[in-house]
């Protein structure tokens, strides 16, 4: 028997004397077996490293080699190499999420005998937490008597006495509950300890390698090997132990230290021979970096003069501006070591505290950078389609087939309808997919839509084919009612099962009956199958390895909850638990790649080169929180009480204080160099400083950091180019195109390195499409290019058919109309109650209203407020029963929101009637159609020619059309509903942006003889109703009557032409009266009789009226002109109140408009009085097409 330490510091080759010693050993033939004992972590690697050099050491390099008689183990896998004929060893192994299941269980069935702990189990995470403890007693050799005998202690407090107590009401039957039953890691370890005091190792040698500290149990186990094993050798990072009374907790080595005081001490009271052998071979080569190692260990006080080469060659240290840039950085640098300096990738490992940081952009960028790399952390399961349709199927079910659970089932591709017996294909499933999302957004179907006989109806609510189906409707509707058949046929029946599961145990025969039975598991293998197809292993192996696991986890379910009442709540957490805590086996596809791990992990130290990436304060050191049900200061009060062989986890202030040894191990991972970087802002959200390590070193070396800048710079000399920014083609071509942008803005000439690489991509050719692609961008405009008259012709046809509003867009910018109209690209349809559904709402119900009046041949104004108000809850109850406005009736907020509606319907009534009484105007039509195909009761349509054969015909609808009588002549005007405020604009209109009124009064003039038998009536003009529902203010209420006061927010705005007998016909009320403004039209009555505008220039000549009208019938000609011409202008306007045309666009990412770029301008408009407009429409007048 002996015990023999392997002692040496970071930079020493521990391995290499690992191997010495093994070599020694079956030289000498001392022992028949080696066992080498090493973290799980690194068993792989460390397995693969020995047996290399240990071929290499018996002189049989190149040739086939084994050992049986050296083994490499982790403690698990010596566990298996001693146990597994053992009848112990074959019991059901429980994961962990079969220990929260039997944890729950406990704290369900102990809650009654619990104080603190009690009803617990219902908090998320509070279970995984409990087990975390008790799995932390367990492997400090802590058991529940053990707390029943700590609680009892004097100086413990209330709160932890009343903590241990619980738990140990809860620990002890979870033992019970163990013992003779399952076996869970730190039971294995208990027994292999048992069965290594009852076996002969007198020819056996343990080396134990990887390690400064141990579990109890570990311990334990490896002082059964001191007292029983032939040989065990400890090698242990430490350089020179001192005594434990001499130890301080901040010394850099206090763990190892710590661990060769306690196992030396056992050999000591064993009377069993210690020896140490120190380590002289150097692993690290670089003579800054032992310095390095050096000054870090406090052993010189002053570095040595080192010649800067030196330095830069063994330690650099830089930053960038983001991780991104960050890692780009890494994959330049890795590049440029393996292609000019001839490292292998296997060579490089990258280190970071905190891997989660980076996990999602080291792998495009090394993808960019053609680099193979394997990350050795296990990797979750819970983003697994398999995971996420289990989470969603009882989601579905708990919140009654809610659109984004619905979303998430069927968006794992997992389940696939049938046609003809036969799975839709993949490509297939997804488009229909993307119809039936469509359809449920537009139409907000949930809940019980999903479960309805009559199949859904895809139908369209434009103005022009309001309700109507095509055939390619007709097909949407077909693939849509696929998947929502899918659904209907498939969930609840799954659903009523589960619901008549009485235990555990059905519920989980029902769900698994389910996936199979679906097909979930079949498609499982059949992905699996796929990915081994296109070579991609990692992939295939997930499919399989998520179903086993979830097999697993019900397997523990049934067998610890089995024949418990079916929760269906807790069921779904603890499946999500249990694949929380899943993990997917991890193997290297070659051996020849770059390692990505975390610098808290044990590594194997055979690597070159490292980058310790990500070193800011907030993780060098890291900030550790103890989240423990044991805390801090619990712990302070119960170590002094523990046996030596008994241990908890150190406390926060020891593990802080072990930071600085975990960076000494990063620092010392290479044997050539080491990088160290940091970011300077986490993706601009906050600015990052470097860790006082990283910046303790840069000042102890005198190392200038530098940001590194990733876009090369015309001042870049050849060397600097070739080692910062030549990485694979492509992303060479990208540097490439920076700095020939960078030439081309500074009109300089083109470096002599960089057009030597320009030759040589161009030469190569292997890249010519990605090159031209992305040179081409120099020379791009983001200027629309001109359609071909054939294109033309197809999007438009000979004749364009257009209301008047699709050519106010077209003014308001050319190439928005283009892709509305043209392309007819529309925004997704969602279910909501826009501010253009309320519109509809307003107008339907005031055109219902007219018509009802006009069948029942009464005025509104011989109504009584009751009748009125029953007319319209009438009128309002149709209109919300009709399929657009659905919406009003699917939740309790849309009801009340109906319910404000009829009241503002109701208040527009009233308006409406009190304005009857006082004018004579009087309704004689509503939502008049002109220019619509197939109606019959249309008037009839503007229409231009415009030259080759081409026209343009105008349609539109007009909301209302007034008759108001003064004496013998008849005045026409039209009326049009607004849901906000609007004034007729005489700018807009004279630069096309306004052109509905004029268009609409210059319909309805030229329909003159068919709204009026007797003789011609003449044009009264065109206004705006704001239909809302007014707030008073009380100080106008108590100054004017409350009427007036209302009337006057209701009063239109537009145009009217300026005829002293139409002024008084529209409000007779002010007819009688001196003076004085009109209540309902916006212009006043003067003494001497005669009529004015209120405020701006709402009355106008008929002159004037003429000249507009004609300027209008142009814009709609130029407009017409200018689409058939192919012109595709990207010109928004801008108002003089820096209001744009791009405000609300839903196109500004096709449009990239950049005010910045000289090539995109807005079309700004001048401010420009009314008077103006009409001066220069005067100045400029030809013919006059003479309607009136």
């Amino acid at each position: 028997m002996g015990l023999s330490f392997i002692l040496g510091d970071a930079t020493k080759d521990h391995q290499n004397e690992v191997v010495k010693q093994i070599a020694k050993l079956k030289k000498e033939e001392k022992v028949k077996r080696i066992y080498i004992l090493v973290p799980n972590h690194i068993k792989f690697a460390s397995e693969i490293s020995i047996l290399q050099h240990l071929r290499a050491t018996f002189g049989q390099e190149g040739q086939v080699f084994a050992q049986s008689s050296v083994q490499v183990l982790s403690f698990s896998r010596l566990a298996w190499f001693f146990l597994k004929d053992n009848a112990l060893y074959q019991r059901t192994r429980i994961s962990n999420a079969g220990l929260n299941m039997l944890v729950l269980s406990i704290l369900e069935e102990k809650k009654d005998n619990l104080t603190i702990f009690k009803g617990e189990q219902a908090q998320s995470g509070f279970v995984s937490e409990v087990v975390a403890q008790l799995d932390e007693f367990s492997k400090g050799q802590i058991n529940s008597q053990d707390l029943a005998f700590f609680a009892e202690q004097t100086n413990v407090q209330s709160d932890l006495y009343a903590k241990l107590k619980d738990l140990q009401i809860i620990y002890q039957e979870y033992e019970n509950r163990l013992i003779g039953k399952y076996l869970d890691s730190n039971q294995l370890l208990k027994a292999l300890t048992k069965k290594l005091i009852e076996i002969n190792l007198k020819d056996s040698c343990f080396i134990i390698t990887g390690f400064s500290q141990l579990t109890a149990s570990e311990n334990k186990l490896v002082k059964t090997l001191i007292k029983n094993a032939g040989e065990v050798d400890v090698d242990l990072i430490l350089d020179k132990p001192q005594q434990q009374s001499n130890l301080r907790k901040t010394s850099l080595y206090y763990r190892s230290n710590k661990l060769y005081d306690n196992l030396s001490s056992f050999a000591g009271q064993n009377r069993i021979t210690i020896q140490n052998i120190g380590i002289t071979t150097e692993r690290v080569k670089s003579p800054i970096l032992l310095d390095l190692g050096k000054y870090w260990t406090g052993t010189k006080e002053k570095t040595a003069e080192l010649k800067s080469e030196s330095i830069r060659t063994g330690l650099d240290i830089f930053s960038a501006n983001n991780r991104y840039l960050e890692i780009e950085e890494v994959a330049t640098r890795i590049r440029h070591c393996v292609i000019e300096q001839g490292y292998h990738y296997s060579d490089f490992i990258i280190l970071t505290r905190h891997l989660d940081l980076y996990r999602n952009i080291i792998a495009p960028v090394f993808g960019q950078y053609q680099l193979p790399f394997f990350i050795d952390l296990q990797k979750k399961m819970t983003d697994h389609p398999f995971v996420e349709f289990i989470m969603a199927l009882f989601a579905v079910k708990k919140h009654y087939y809610r659109y984004d659970d619905v979303m998430r089932l069927l968006k794992t591709e997992l389940l696939l309808p049938e046609i003809k017996r036969k799975r839709l294909a993949t490509k297939k499933y997804r488009e229909y997919l993307d119809l039936t999302e469509n359809l449920v957004l537009k139409f907000g179907f949930e809940g019980k839509s999903w479960l309805r006989e009559d199949d859904w109806v895809y139908y369209r609510f434009y103005e022009e084919d309001m309700g109507t189906q095509t055939d390619k409707e007709v097909e949407v509707s077909r693939k849509v009612n696929i998947i929502r058949r899918l659904i209907k046929t498939t969930l609840p029946p799954f659903f009523e099962k589960i619901n008549r599961a009485k235990n555990g145990k059905e519920a989980a025969q029902i769900l698994c009956n389910f996936l199979i039975e679906t097909g979930i598991s079949n498609e499982l293998l059949k992905w699996r199958d796929s990915a081994i197809e296109e070579g991609k292993i990692e992939d295939a192996a997930k499919p399989e390895e998520t179903w086993n696991a979830f097999c697993e986890l019900l397997d523990e379910y049934v067998e610890l909850l089995g024949d418990h009442k079916f929760d269906e709540e807790q069921f779904v957490e603890i499946l999500q638990t249990g694949f929380q805590g899943a993990e997917y086996s991890q193997v290297p596809s070659t051996l020849d790649q770059i390692i990505v791990s975390e610098s808290g992990m044990v590594q194997m130290n055979d690597r070159k080169i490292t980058f310790l990436i990500g070193a800011t304060d907030a993780v060098m050191p890291d900030k550790i929180n103890n989240r423990n049900i044991i805390s801090d200061e619990d712990r302070s009060y119960l170590k002094p009480a523990l046996n030596v062989e008994q241990y908890l986890n150190d406390d926060t202030l020891n593990q802080l204080a072990a930071e600085p040894f975990l960076s000494y191990l990063a620092f010392m991972s290479p044997s050539d160099k080491l990088y160290l970087s940091y970011p300077l802002s986490d993706d601009g959200k906050e600015n990052l400083r470097p860790s006082p390590y990283v910046t303790r070193i840069a000042n102890h070396y005198g190392i200038n950091v530098a940001t590194q800048i990733r876009e090369p710079q015309m001042i870049d000399s050849t060397e600097h180019v070739l080692k910062h920014y030549l990485g694979t083609k492509k992303t060479t071509i990208k540097k490439l195109l920076t700095i020939l942008r960078q030439a081309k803005n500074q009109r300089e000439n083109i470096p002599t390195v960089w057009i030597e690489i320009h030759n040589f991509l161009k030469a190569d050719g292997s890249e010519t499409t990605f090159m031209n692609k992305i040179l081409g961008s120099l020379s791009y405009q983001n200027i629309p290019e001109k359609l071909e008259p054939k294109i033309v012709d197809l999007l438009y046809g000979k004749t364009i058919n257009t209301s008047i509003s699709k050519l106010e867009e077209f003014y308001a910018n050319e190439y928005a109309y283009f892709l509305k109209y043209g392309l007819k690209l529309q925004e997704r349809s969602i279910f909501e109650l826009s501010a253009a559904n309320t519109g509809e709402f307003f107008h339907l119900a005031m055109d219902s209203l007219v018509k009802m009046l006009e069948n029942e041949n009464t005025r509104l104004s011989e109504l009584t407020v009751e009748k009125l108000m029953e007319k319209i809850r009438v009128i309002t109850a149709q209109i919300r029963e009709l399929p657009q406005f659905q919406i009003l009736n699917s939740t309790q907020r849309m009801q009340f929101l109906a319910r404000q509606l009829d009241a503002t319907v109701m208040q527009i009534a009233k308006v409406l009637q009190k304005q009857q009484e006082r004018s004579s105007t009087q309704i004689i039509q509503t939502e008049a159609l002109f220019g619509h195909v197939g109606t019959k009761n249309g008037i009839a349509p503007l229409e231009f020619k415009l030259g080759n054969g081409y026209k343009v015909n105008v349609r539109g609808k007009i909301d209302r059309i007034d008759q108001i009588s003064a004496g013998d002549t008849k005045y026409i005007g039209i009326v049009d509903y607004k849901s906000s405020s609007h004034i007729f604009d005489f700018r807009d209109a004279y630069y096309g942006l306004a052109l509905q009124m004029l268009t609409y009064l210059d319909a309805l003039m030229l329909n003159f003889d068919r709204l009026t038998k007797t003789k011609p009536a003449k044009p009264a003009g065109a206004l705006y109703m704001h239909l809302y529902n007014p707030k008073l203010k009380a100080k106008d209420v108590l100054k004017q009557s409350k009427e007036d006061v209302w009337l006057k927010a209701n009063k239109y705005d537009g145009l009217i032409i300026s005829d002293e007998d139409l002024l008084q016909a529209m409000d007779e009320k002010l007819a009688e009266e001196s003076s004085g403004f009109s209540k309902l039209y916006p212009f006043r009555k003067n003494k001497d009789g005669s009529f004015k505008a209120s405020g701006r220039h709402q009355l106008v000549t008929l002159e004037e009226l003429k000249l507009l009208l004609q300027h209008n019938e142009y814009l709609i000609k130029e407009a017409a002109n200018r689409i058939l011409s192919g012109d595709l202008s990207l010109n928004p306007v801008q108002w003089p109140n820096k209001r744009t045309a791009l405000q609300f666009s839903p196109y500004k990412s096709i449009f990239q408009f950049d005010a910045m770029l000289p090539e995109n301008n807005y079309r700004k408009l001048p401010k420009i009085s009314p008077e103006e407009v009409i001066r220069i429409l005067t100045e400029g007048v030809g013919e006059i097409n003479d309607k009136i």
